[in-house]
């Protein structure tokens, strides 16, 4: 019931009006390919007068700080700006009720935080109910929702926030591991400058990577991570400067000839499905490689039975919930073992349990002499599980340091949402 109506038996359409829908994967909401045609999109479709849509895509850009991105592109927004257009054009129905599927797993912090406050002013202002389904509970906490668990299917908690965080407490000890840089790099990027469609992204990058390190690419959305992760793995050539790695020069070399030293993730698990079945889809880099036989086949078995997706080996990839996807996509890039995994926010979709767990894994993995660069946005288990902090900021490195040195650093350039509150990572959501 939404304000009396059963909405069981009403038309699909009504219903839009009153109950809006933000996916998990804002890229499979998307109808159109521009910002304002995006969020226009509902509202042409009810009919409503020009000058009120042009004002709702202003408040809706508003909302979510997207004011800067009315006149680009769908597809040249970053993972983070698709998210806050996704949000933007649900917000612009004005509906009753707004239903969020993780509508921050892309965000930075310091933008989770303004969309939580946002929507917490709307809800008190505009009589409006949000249900969140989200990991990032800790910065909901100022607002005290009540929360609701769900465990295979069934509800099984419900309270106040305040009430359920202190119940779900454990500890962890911060890791004090130093970046070690006594062995040789056997990566390196000189002033490189990196530029899509004639506009330029990266600027000035220097940087170095040794072999055993687990690093935390961070930064604003949009401030030029996945580019700088895709660059490194030849998707993109610098318009300037010189990127060494593996003994060879890189700068212009193809993704093909990097494939057995660099394992890829790209921030959509869809956007490296290609088979039609789990089985199929982790084994595919290896047998491309020419490097399957019966001891491989074992080996992909028992991943998959790691990630708890062994029973699951003969349905389609697509079959499966967007974290189900992520830890598919890192089952596939690391059976050959590459020398360096670059990783654009692997944690979407994982709830907090199971971030700590591949966390761990990661380290483990990078521990044996791998390398490891992940975008991500969890400045909680970058403290404790990464030995290094490169901070990207409008397409330059502002920050290069061990996680201690660049988090204080960070806290003295005035990124404070960027810094880790101790309380969110000691928690499953």
């Amino acid at each position: 019931m939404v304000n009396n109506v059963d909405m069981t038996n009403v038309p699909l359409f009504y219903a839009s009006q009153r109950v809006a829908y933000a996916q998990q994967n804002p890229e499979d909401q998307f109808c159109t390919l521009s910002v304002v045609d995006e969020i226009a999109f509902a509202l042409e479709n009810l009919c409503l007068d020009p000058s009120e849509i042009e004002q709702r895509i202003e408040q809706a850009l508003g909302i979510v700080k997207g004011l800067n991105l009315k006149d680009r592109l769908l597809a040249t927004l970053s993972g983070g700006e698709k998210q806050k257009i996704a949000i933007a054009s649900m917000l612009a129905i004005s509906p009753d009720v707004l239903v969020l599927d993780e509508p921050t797993s892309n965000l930075d912090p310091g933008a989770t935080q303004h969309v939580f406050d946002t929507l917490h002013a709307l809800r008190k202002h505009k009589d409006l109910t949000v249900i969140i389904i989200e990991h990032k509970v800790t910065q909901l906490l100022g607002i005290n929702p009540k929360i609701f668990v769900v465990d295979a299917g069934k509800i099984t908690t419900e309270m106040r926030l305040s009430e359920y965080l202190p119940k779900t407490a454990f500890s962890k000890e911060i890791s004090q591991k130093i970046s070690n840089q006594s062995e040789q790099a056997f990566l390196e990027a000189s002033q490189l400058d990196v530029g899509i469609n004639g506009h330029k992204i990266l600027h000035n990058i220097n940087f170095s990577i040794y072999p055993g390190e687990f690093i935390a690419l961070m930064g604003p959305n949009g401030s030029g991570k996945s580019t700088l992760l895709q660059t490194l793995m030849g998707f993109h050539a610098p318009s300037q400067g010189k990127l060494q790695g593996f003994n060879r020069d890189l700068t212009k070399e193809k993704t093909s000839s990097l494939i057995k030293e660099i394992g890829f993730i790209f921030q959509n698990p869809d956007h490296q499905i290609f088979t039609q079945s789990v089985i199929d889809e982790a084994a595919l880099t290896i047998k491309n490689l020419g490097l399957m036989n019966d001891q491989a086949l074992d080996k992909v078995n028992k991943y998959l039975q790691m990630i708890g997706l062994y029973p699951r080996v003969e349905d389609h990839p697509q079959r499966l919930s967007f974290g189900e996807k992520r830890r598919l996509n890192l089952v596939a890039v690391i059976l050959h073992d590459p020398k360096l995994l670059l990783i654009d926010e692997f944690l979407i979709g994982q709830d907090m349990r199971n971030a700590h767990q591949w966390m761990q894994w990661l380290k483990d993995y990078a521990s044996k002499g791998h390398t490891i660069l992940m975008a991500n946005h969890h400045a909680q288990l970058t403290q404790f599980y990464c030995d290094r902090v490169i901070f990207i900021d409008s397409g330059s490195i502002v920050v290069d340091a061990s996680v201690s040195s660049a988090f204080t650093r960070l806290e003295v350039l005035g990124y404070h949402p960027f810094l880790p509150h101790n309380q969110e990572v000691l928690t499953y959501a």
